[in-house]
């Protein structure tokens, strides 16, 4: 949880470095829908290390997962050069999100530097399943804590050889880079107490368990995306843009841990009343973050957070406000989801999560649509509401399936 805190914290980091930017609103623009185009599209990538998880057993499964992420991720590298070599790039930032041209050629150049990031996340993702099956976390924390330092260093050195919004991804691509050789070399010696193994599972095997899981990370970014481009058609488009793309790396930060009850379930549940353990956990952890979100009340934290930590415009600052104050809400149904999701993928019953995710995007359409039908013109709330509409749907659907589930475990 604390890892996954430090890895949401680099992105609020960058968002805050760009603020202070000259033209803050187009730069942070440019940056955010490159990010959640590259994160929508990778999504299946990122699910090989949930994958991981519940696959690695010795060397030779270590090995297959690590073949399978590849191939994984081939055509996705493909894909994102098209995006940011070709008129596939215009359309997707021009026509589908409405920026303007300075916007989208920004957007595209983030692209191409985040196509580059795929030769590291194949090697993390079975790096950080071997030490989760081993229960040493820790070391993830580590390589986190080492790359969120870097961020610093990289964002000042780097603004001084490129501009705008490529600051940004360059910065978290070198990052990332940077973490991978560091945990792969503490890895070593787990990866040598693993047994040699005789027989990896079996691609169709993983697949069928892998698709629902790559479907739901899909759709997790893919509810951004999605707003983005409802948000693209408000009366002030790149601005409300870059404030739900801040209040966005916000909520991630504070709310991060919460998903990571679903490697918890995968890692910890061995029998029932394992299961009740973690639920109670669960709703703990649930509290805990409404009640961090519920200080946004208090105009000191307010203006310290926004203000002073993001240093963000008053009129930036006044615009994510409203939103903000819901954010208890979206605390307790993202904790709720979590948890349900990680007792499906325990127990490799993952088909109705691929449901459940594409309910979550159903309620962002729904949302996003009637709040351009009433002309509702502050972003950061459109977006605050519809992922509240998301995770109370998904959480609801997931809820109904473990029910008539005769056996959770």
């Amino acid at each position: 949880m604390l890892t996954a805190e430090l890895m949401m914290i680099s992105h609020a980091v960058i968002s805050a470095f760009l603020a202070r930017m000259e033209d803050p609103e187009s730069v942070l623009a440019a940056y955010s829908i490159a990010f959640y185009l590259h994160a929508t599209l990778g999504s299946p990538l990122w699910a090989c290390q949930i994958i991981s998880v519940t696959y690695i057993r010795d060397r030779a499964s270590f090995l297959r997962m690590a073949s399978f992420s590849t191939w994984v991720g081939v055509p996705l590298f493909v894909l994102w050069l098209l995006i940011g070599l070709t008129p596939l790039g215009d359309w997707a930032y021009g026509t589908v999100f409405g920026a303007g041209e300075e916007v989208v050629r920004a957007a595209k150049n983030c692209t191409l530097v985040f196509s580059a990031m795929i030769l590291f996340v194949i090697p993390r993702s079975v790096v950080y399943g071997l030490f989760m099956v081993k229960r040493r976390t820790i070391l993830i924390t580590y390589g986190s804590i080492f790359r969120l330092v870097a961020l610093g260093v990289l964002l000042v050195f780097l603004s001084g050889v490129v501009q705008g919004a490529e600051v940004g991804a360059a910065s978290i691509v070198t990052c990332v880079a940077i973490e991978t050789i560091l945990v792969t070399f503490l890895a070593r010696p787990y990866f040598k107490e693993l047994t040699r193994g005789a027989r990896p599972p079996g691609y169709k095997d993983i697949w069928r368990v892998s698709w629902p899981i790559m479907f739901m990370l899909v759709a997790e970014s893919g509810m951004v995306f999605i707003l983005n481009i409802f948000l693209g058609r408000l009366l002030r488009p790149e601005f409300a843009l870059a404030a739900f793309g801040l209040l966005d790396s916000l909520v991630r930060v504070i709310l991060s841990p919460t998903r990571n009850l679903i490697p918890v379930s995968q890692t910890l549940i061995n029998s029932r009343g394992d299961v009740r353990v973690v639920v109670a956990f669960s709703a703990i952890v649930g509290a805990v973050f409404s009640a961090v979100m519920l200080l946004f009340f208090l105009e000191p934290v307010k203006d310290l957070i926004l203000g002073g930590v993001m240093g963000l415009t008053v009129e930036l600052a006044d615009y994510i406000a409203p939103a903000l104050v819901l954010g208890a809400a979206l605390a307790m149904v993202m904790t709720t989801s979590a948890l349900f999701r990680g007792l499906l993928i325990n127990t490799k019953r993952t088909g109705f999560i691929a449901l459940s995710s594409a309910g979550r995007l159903l309620a962002v359409v729904v949302v996003g649509g009637v709040a351009v039908a009433l002309d509702v013109q502050n972003g950061a709330l459109i977006g605050m509401f519809a992922l509240i509409a998301a995770f109370t749907l998904e959480s609801v659907l997931l809820g109904v399936r473990l029910s008539r589930t005769g056996k959770i475990w």
